[in-house]
């Protein structure tokens, strides 16, 4: 686990921008989706706020580009979205930890807003609705010390 995981607490998620536009295709017939997206944290100390040791805020940034059958643009939708955690840490996690933050847990937080933005601009610009994949991680097996010792105890039996 990471050393930012085992104390943060999600604050609040935002769109921090938001732009579509429509491409120079006549035929919408659906073809390619590339998508792009980058993902950043920072981290902030706060000893003047109450309750707070610090702050680690994630941005993704997504781009979508929707090409029809052709290869011609059908349109672009790109948004930003920032989760904020506060977390119990007195000093700077450092660049590796906060990236693997981001590209961990701060996706997993965000991706259902980006997945709701992107199907619902898509849709309003009457195209087919664009679905982002849920995202997966493996998780971790987490070793429990007061599990019963035996299969009889864990059945009761």
């Amino acid at each position: 686990m990471s050393v930012i995981s085992d104390s943060a607490s999600l604050l609040e998620v935002i769109l921090g921008d938001a732009s579509v536009s429509r491409g120079p295709a006549v035929n919408h017939r659906p073809g390619t989706v590339d998508l792009a997206i980058d993902s950043t944290a920072t981290y902030s100390n706060h000893p003047d706020i109450p309750d707070m040791g610090g702050l680690v805020v994630c941005k993704d940034e997504y781009v979508a580009t929707l090409s029809n059958q052709d290869g011609e643009s059908v349109a672009t939708i790109k948004a930003s979205f920032v989760a904020a955690f506060s977390v119990d840490l007195a000093e700077d996690p450092g660049s590796e930890a906060l990236d693997d933050f981001a590209n961990s847990t701060g996706r997993l937080v965000i991706r259902p807003y980006a997945r709701e933005f992107m199907q619902q601009m898509s849709s309003r610009m009457g195209l087919p609705a664009l679905t982002l994949e849920v995202l997966r991680f493996r998780g971790a097996v987490i070793e429990d010390d007061a599990a019963p010792s035996s299969e009889e105890d864990r059945f009761g039996t």
